[in-house]
């Protein structure tokens, strides 16, 4: 997620350094025609051209429109996931109690083990996500026998919280949670956690109708040829500059939405996944009153991830 304020050129390089190239020679072949042959036929009315762009920004705002609800949809996947994990921390250190004083010893224990498991499961859905293919960012979360059986899960975040909620089952069957706060609290988080998981699965599984990437770029792209055509006349050398300014806001923005619909990508308008699971174990682990805090993930280069 791009945090600064001002973007850098290298990053206006990676989205659109290319086709800055490609309009200036473009712009310059048209103009050399026009000047060389100044064969009529060869230019378009510009009103005509002029109502075409205004079509095409038209498509172009509702696709960028669309992505961008794509992306507020799934930061907001990830706010609840905050929320909730924050609230269950509190229900774990609340609810979960020993039934007798013998087995008081084992209530950090067991807080900790919930927690940290918690924990494994959002950054296995991060990197779920991000389609990683190494998992030892899991090992320090998770005992070494669920470390060796999350590794042959095909949905490991799923796993995962079936695990919690088969343990949190068993407390419940000891006596260590009251049936209240088992089904109408910590089963409740369960839940929120499954709709959370679901939401941002069905983001990442079901991209933006194709139709709409493929047409928008096309129409787009035939804007952009046509254009030095209707200017050049009116213009002459005076074009190019010109159509490399328009040419390139067209382009820009629809890259932009293109790279904006995948907020599970990996790149540098990705959703902050990695820094939003280093706020919520610091979070969770200060609620387990442990001394030995993380600090949260710094910005690098203008970008969050």
């Amino acid at each position: 997620m791009i945090v600064q304020r001002t973007i850098k050129l290298t990053w206006f390089i990676r989205i659109d350094g290319g086709n800055v190239l490609f309009y200036i020679l473009y712009g310059y072949f048209v103009c050399a025609l026009h000047l060389i042959y100044f064969i009529e036929y060869l230019t378009f009315p510009a009103a005509e051209i002029s109502v075409f762009g205004i079509a095409v920004a038209i498509l172009l705002g509702f696709r960028n429109n669309e992505a961008y609800n794509r992306y507020w949809e799934a930061r907001t996947a990830w706010g609840d996931l905050t929320n909730a994990s924050r609230n269950f921390a509190t229900q774990i250190t609340a609810y979960i109690h020993p039934p007798n004083k013998q087995e008081v010893s084992e209530v950090a224990s067991i807080h900790s083990e919930l927690i940290y498991r918690h924990l494994a499961y959002l950054n296995a859905l991060r990197l779920q996500l991000r389609q990683e293919i190494t998992w030892d960012e899991l090992k320090p979360l998770l005992s070494d026998r669920e470390f060796q059986a999350i590794s042959q899960a095909v949905n490991k975040a799923t796993v995962l919280n079936h695990w919690q909620s088969q343990r949190l089952r068993e407390l419940y069957q000891s006596g260590w949670v009251e049936r209240q706060a088992y089904i109408y609290g910590l089963m409740e988080s369960i839940k929120a956690f499954y709709a959370a998981q679901g939401t941002c699965e069905r983001i990442k599984s079901t991209p933006l109708p194709r139709q709409y990437g493929f047409f928008t770029k096309a129409f787009v792209w035939v804007f952009i040829l046509l254009l030095p055509f209707a200017i050049v006349q009116q213009l002459g050398w005076g074009m190019l500059p010109i159509y490399v300014v328009l040419a390139t806001i067209f382009t820009v923005t629809e890259r932009i939405g293109s790279l904006t619909e995948e907020p599970f990508s990996g790149g540098f308008v990705d959703v902050a996944m990695s820094a939003i699971c280093r706020n919520i174990e610091i979070d969770l682990r200060q609620q387990l009153g442990e001394s030995s805090i993380p600090a949260p993930l710094e910005v690098k280069d203008g970008v969050l991830m």
